[in-house]
Order: structure tokens, then C-alpha cells, then sequence
């Protein structure tokens, strides 16, 4: 039976500090932002507060790129894809030369990442009746904080672009006149 996490809203803060119930509600996991870093930087912490994995978007990069890593090595390199004509899609390139693919509905919360025709994690609104809450279900062979901390980077890069593409109501995009 997979496992099941609540993700609040708040992980999207300027800092990213936030924590991951389980399904009985325990804090089990909590995100660590890195303000001030060079690039957006996301540690996963387990409950006693050691780090499992480190999350760092890449930040001279073609595309947009987040490397996830645990002891100074990566496990996983997330990127969007350049061309999607029916939605935004992820490709999750594993250490082992893997990959797995993240798509659906990312604004929403209501997405898939899947190993072939395998779903690993499944993320939904829709299990919560919180606005600011969302479900993971995490499948049974496959590590809760490496999927945890991809959709965690899925997230950052969908909120980033979204910070980017809203429209100033400005007919030139500048503010006020002076």
C-alpha cells in the first residue's frame, strides 16, 4: 500500500521552510530553505534533523535544472522540457542512469511521476479539504524522501515560473508613472 504525505502550501514561501505530516498527521519530514544562497537551495530533513537530501536549482542553466543530492553526491537531476504541446512534463534523470517522468497538472497540484508504465509518486489537491494542502502517495518500492524531494523541486520550478509569466496590468509592464 503506498504511503501517504500532506504538503502545505507554505513550502513556497522566500525561504522554503515547511514540514510533511505522514498519514496519521506526524511531522516526519521538514524543508529547510536556503535564503541566501546562490540559487535556490532546499534541504529534506528527517524528524531528528539530519539532512537527507539536499535540493539546488541550478542557476546558469539552459533549461531550468534542480539537482537533487544526498551526502555531496547526486541522486537525481530534474528537468523541464523545453517543448510540451499537452502540458509541462519533467525528466528525472537518476544516478544510475534512470529516468523517470513527471506530468500532469502542476499549477494544480494534480500530477504523476512515473518509471516507465509505473507510477512512483502520485501528487493531489483533490485528497485535501485544506486550499493550502496537498497529498503524495509515495509507491511501496521507492524511497519516500527521493520522491518527496522531487516533487518539492517540481513545485519550486512551477511556482518560479509562475512568479515570472504574471502579467503586469500596466500596459508597458512598469509600475505607476512618477
Amino acid at each position: 500500500m503506498p504511503n501517504t504525505y500532506a504538503l502545505h502550501q507554505a513550502l513556497f514561501s522566500f525561504s522554503g521552510d515547511a514540514w510533511i505530516e505522514d498519514a496519521s498527521g506526524d511531522r516526519v519530514f521538514e524543508v529547510d530553505g536556503k535564503a541566501f544562497a546562490l540559487g535556490r537551495t532546499l534541504d529534506l530533513l528527517d524528524r531528528n534533523g539530519t539532512v537527507l537530501y539536499t535540493l539546488h536549482e541550478r542557476v546558469l542553466s539552459f533549461r531550468p535544472t534542480f539537482e537533487i543530492s544526498r551526502d555531496g553526491s547526486t541522486v537525481a537531476t530534474l528537468q523541464k522540457a523545453l517543448l510540451a504541446f499537452l502540458g509541462d512534463r519533467f525528466t528525472i534523470t537518476l544516478a544510475d542512469g534512470s529516468e523517470l517522468e513527471g506530468k500532469g497538472n502542476f499549477v494544480d497540484h494534480e500530477f504523476t511521476i512515473s518509471r516507465g508504465d509505473s507510477i512512483v509518486a502520485t501528487a493531489s489537491r483533490a485528497w485535501f479539504s485544506m486550499h493550502d494542502t496537498y497529498g503524495v502517495q509515495v509507491a511501496d518500492d521507492f524511497d519516500d524522501p527521493l520522491a518527496l524531494a522531487i516533487v518539492i523541486a517540481i513545485e519550486q520550478l512551477e511556482s518560479e515560473e509562475d512568479r515570472a509569466n504574471r502579467v503586469s496590468p500596466f500596459p508597458d509592464g512598469g509600475g505607476l508613472p512618477g
